[in-house]
């Protein structure tokens, strides 16, 4: 006989039952299903454009205090018994934990449901295709390429039981972009744009067409630096974004916090950074990609004012590192990610912010640009991400402009920017008003003192 293909939630509640007959004393399933459409660009024309769809279980058994993890793609009943019993049976060769003793219990949410698109719920592949030719398109126009890029739309529908009777579910959608950019010329120039947003409306292809070209245009006069630059350091938003998600998000984790791991360990209520930066994790903005009314423990979310002129007002916590804590949680058990939605079944559970909000300032980078007397604007770096253990950086530029008595003195590449992401945050010149989403991250440029910008030969 056919096996007949089950929807998650009938799969979910089937896991449950099976791991109840397996011997585990609780039980929980986080079951997700996805749908991916993108189109790729390779050497400024459409490559391909395919639809993914999968679907599947994360199963988390205890037995007593022993708690054991077990994933896997689930269509058929079999599917959902089979990982159910493994993560059973796992619970019984686990370490005990000497706090953890059960999953979250039902509570009412506060916050509204997340972002929810049906523009991209029904978006078709012609209509992909007609925004990703609207970006290259314009990018051709101004006689630059696109020798990569990716235009990706998703729906995801998930949803959290346990044997304590935590039963929520929650459905987002989400859309990334990203591309790169090549004017030629004795020295190429590159650039690289990339874009997050829930809604299909926030993307303007010509628009990011222009910022595309342009990076690679001034790029292309660029010269590597022979000699360091003093002043302040401005970075823009989806560079910096990823310099704090590397940084700041596993500072305020509780999990990394027990393990001696946070630099911000112990410095709840003291001054962390400068007074000019405020923090908020705000699962209701609607502009967050993850945003959402329970956690993907089934927890409900709340808004954390997390540093709050320049003070650590609070650490964030999932239930398990709460329970060491002896804390009530937070709603910070993540499992989804801002740019990928498939196979979100394997991801494990992180103590993690849902969406990070830096608050902006009152000017535009233009108008703090106008301020510097010297200084560096960094538009991309080639790969922006920090120690998480000491905040130390030391970063190649891939694209960035000098700027000397407010106005820009010269395009530069190939140069270095190091210093410390932590002694940054107290060193804080002006924060931007350019509120951008990067990935689970909604925050401004944001200008420095203290950073060294050096040739990298």
């Amino acid at each position: 006989m056919e096996e007949v293909k089950l929807d998650a939630v009938t799969l979910a509640h089937m896991a449950l039952d099976a791991a109840g007959k397996a011997g585990a004393t609780q039980a929980e399933a986080f079951a997700v299903r996805s749908v991916t459409k993108s189109v790729y660009v390779d050497d400024t024309r459409i490559k391909i454009c395919e639809e993914k769809e999968d679907q599947g279980i994360a199963m988390r058994a205890m037995k007593g205090k022993r708690l054991a993890q077990v994933s896997s793609t689930a269509v058929f009943e079999n599917d959902a018994v089979a990982c159910a019993k493994v993560a059973t049976l796992l619970a019984d060769r686990s370490p005990s934990s000497r706090t953890y003793d059960r999953f979250p219990l039902p509570s009412q949410a506060t916050l509204s449901p997340g972002p929810w698109d049906d523009r991209i719920e029904s978006a078709e592949a012609a209509n992909l295709i007609e925004l990703v030719k609207a970006t290259i398109g314009t990018v051709a126009e101004r006689g630059v390429k696109v020798p990569r890029g990716v235009l990706r739309v998703a729906t995801i529908e998930s949803t959290i039981l346990n044997t304590n009777g935590v039963d929520v579910s929650h459905r987002s959608t989400l859309m990334y972009a990203n591309y790169d950019s090549m004017a030629e010329g004795t020295s190429p120039g590159e650039g690289v744009v990339s874009f997050n947003s829930p809604w299909l409306e926030d993307y303007a292809p010509e628009s990011l067409g222009e910022r595309l070209a342009q990076q690679a245009l001034s790029a292309r006069d660029a010269k590597a630096l022979d000699g360091p630059v003093k002043g302040t350091v401005m970075i823009a938003p989806w560079e910096l974004g990823q310099m704090l998600a590397t940084s700041i998000m596993p500072a305020v984790s509780a999990e990394s916090v027990y393990k001696k791991r946070s630099p911000w360990a112990g410095m709840e209520g003291k001054q962390v950074a400068s007074e000019k930066l405020t923090i908020v994790d705000d699962p209701s903005d609607r502009r967050g990609l993850l945003s959402a009314a329970y956690d993907d423990e089934g927890v409900p979310t709340s808004v954390k004012r997390v540093v709050e002129k320049g003070v650590l007002k609070t650490y964030l916590y999932d239930s398990y590192n709460s329970s060491i804590d002896r804390k009530v949680p937070s709603g910070n058990g993540m499992r989804r990610r801002p740019q990928d939605a498939q196979y979100l079944f394997r991801s494990s559970l992180a103590c993690a912010p849902v969406n990070m909000v830096v608050s902006p300032g009152r000017r535009p980078p233009e108008e703090i640009i106008s301020s510097m007397d010297e200084g560096v604007v960094v538009d991309r770096f080639a790969f922006p991400t920090v120690s998480p253990y000491t905040g130390a950086f030391s970063l190649e530029v891939r694209s960035a402009h000098i700027v000397r008595n407010g106005s820009t003195a010269g395009h530069i590449k190939h140069a270095l920017v190091t210093g410390n992401m932590f002694d940054g945050l107290k060193n804080i010149v002006e924060v931007g008003n350019d509120a951008t989403i990067a990935g689970d991250t909604i925050l401004p440029s944001i200008a420095f003192d203290g950073f060294e910008v050096v040739g990298s030969r």
